[in-house]
């Protein structure tokens, strides 16, 4: 699927074989051309935000040192790999990737990247609107692999994310992943 997605495809992988045993009769799904052309006008909203993402950890990457630096190039990895996977994704639809916006559209949005604290916060905000992004969309996609791909795609999101609160010096989770009670 993705092969930058680090674990993040994990969580694709386990999701698709849930459900899936021998027992279980192999289901197909058709997707309507109506549907696939909403699908690709989905992902070419993600896609834009990749090429955002792409940008701004290519921007950011100037003004951070030691272990931030070799975050941001390996989540710029990523992202680049992200862009590629949700390119071939509305291709395999019978779509055309939207072309890129001029570069100067994305970086005109940007906060002022003076300092590596800086830069590290706004690639915070990116991954967050990436995640909610990516989110949402799982609501209205209809194509399973594509729901698939988007899982994997969140998932390694919100591993950056937490990287990036680690780098911050910042909780990397708000609260405990697990609750339950206590074993007595």
């Amino acid at each position: 699927m993705l092969a930058a997605a680090g674990a993040g495809g994990g969580v694709a992988s386990a999701l698709a074989a849930c459900g899936g045993g021998d027992d279980n009769p192999e289901v197909t799904q058709t997707v309507s051309p109506d549907q696939a052309r909403s699908d690709a006008a989905v992902m070419n909203s993600l896609l834009d935000l990749e090429r955002m993402a792409v940008i701004a950890y290519t921007l950011g990457a100037g003004r951070l040192r030691g272990p931030a630096l070799a975050l941001a190039r390996t989540f710029r990895e990523h992202e680049v790999e992200h862009r590629r996977a949700v390119e071939q994704a509305i291709r395999d639809l019978g779509a055309h990737p939207v072309p890129p916006r001029p570069e100067r559209s994305y970086t005109d949005g940007f906060p002022p990247l003076g300092s590596s604290r800086e830069v590290l916060r706004f690639a915070l905000d990116v991954e967050n609107t990436q995640i909610s992004a990516y989110g949402e969309s799982l609501g209205s996609i209809v194509t399973p692999e594509l729901r698939a791909t988007l899982l994997s795609i969140l998932g390694t999101e919100a591993e950056h994310m937490s990287a990036i609160l680690g780098q911050l010096h910042e909780p990397q989770a708000s609260r405990a992943l697990v609750t339950g009670n206590t074993p007595t």
